[in-house]
């Protein structure tokens, strides 16, 4: 099959390593006079029909930039069938030969929802969240764990040195990926995950535990929907007699320039996209697993099983918790 035009299109949050892939494709298309399309704002973009021929000229600074130059955003919309029809016959009137989509769990859904309609998908997990269960790495998580690590670490100083306790909220939507990490970098002293959920009393009651035998300004780690950070900090004041701070660590995560490893999985990524679009091989999921780029079918992808770290977090115990 002779491949002429293909798309891309970044969806959902951005994350940074989305630019490193751009530039990747369009590289590698222009090497094989292959036409490439950016499709702007996702897959609200494809279904308004918002797309620019993408070229080398166009990309060749961004690699070292966050965000995405093809914008992103969230459209709902795109679980109606109709929505998802008109944008597959956007691809199809431009004779796309094969749409690149970078984005998380929802964009898979929908680059699944292309392929029904008769488009040729290949999917490349980019998310901050890293809740893509059949890769070990999804871009951008590994740059916003380091952004939430340096965070902590400075506002940690600060409170150690007034005497005071802080509860920090990280990013993860529903996993605690990026709170275990950035809690295990930063020698936090308790954490709160919705892979081993805790109540309300139970935290209290390690943090008095932490005052009583460990750290006086103890520093707590909560992933985004666990609880209300302002109310536990308030709580903690009253129940534990330290003065608790509270912090959101908010979009610092998403910024800034991609770290090394998602540029070197930027470029992984891509390269292994652009093969299987070249071998004509298509509706596939790229990712890394024991540091070896694979893919595998779509659906396998979007039911694999929950593989979470619960080694890291059983050696975050052992440090930090008594043995009952």
């Amino acid at each position: 099959m002779k491949i002429d035009k293909i798309a891309v299109l970044t969806s959902g949050g951005d994350g940074q390593g989305m630019n490193t892939v751009i530039n990747i494709l369009v590289r590698i298309a222009s090497l094989r006079e292959t036409k490439i399309f950016g499709v702007l704002n996702g897959y609200r973009g494809l279904y308004n029909d918002e797309f620019v021929e993408l070229k080398n000229s166009m990309v060749e600074n961004i690699s070292s930039l966050g965000g995405t130059i093809l914008k992103t955003a969230r459209f709902e919309e795109f679980k109606n069938d109709a929505v998802v029809e008109k944008s597959a016959q956007n691809l199809k009137n431009r004779e796309i030969d094969a749409l690149i989509v970078i984005g998380g769990d929802g964009s898979y859904k929908g680059g699944k929802a292309l392929r029904d309609k008769g488009i040729n998908v290949i999917l490349i997990p980019g998310t901050i969240d890293n809740d893509l269960r059949y890769t070990h790495k999804c871009l951008g998580f590994d740059t916003a764990v380091n952004n939430a690590s340096k965070y902590i670490e400075n506002v940690k100083q600060t409170m150690s040195s007034l005497n005071r306790g802080v509860v920090f909220e990280v990013m993860g939507r529903y996993c605690g990926d990026i709170a275990l990490y950035s809690a295990v970098s930063t020698a936090c002293d308790i954490l709160a995950i919705p892979e081993k959920p805790i109540t309300e009393e139970e935290l209290i009651e390690k943090v008095n535990y932490c005052v009583k035998n460990k750290n006086k300004a103890p520093t707590i780690v909560i992933a985004e929907k666990m609880f209300d950070v302002r109310e536990i900090a308030m709580k903690l004041t009253e129940k534990t007699g330290v003065d608790f701070k509270y912090s959101i660590v908010g979009y610092i995560q998403r910024g800034g320039a991609p770290s090394v490893e998602d540029k070197s999985l930027a470029m992984q990524y891509a390269v292994r996209a652009m093969e299987l679009v070249n071998d004509g091989i298509f509706n596939r999921a790229v990712g890394m697993k024991n540091n070896k780029v694979f893919d595998e079918d779509i659906d396998v992808a979007l039911n694999a099983e929950y593989d979470f770290n619960y080694d890291l977090l059983n050696l975050f115990y052992l440090l930090n918790y008594k043995k009952d």
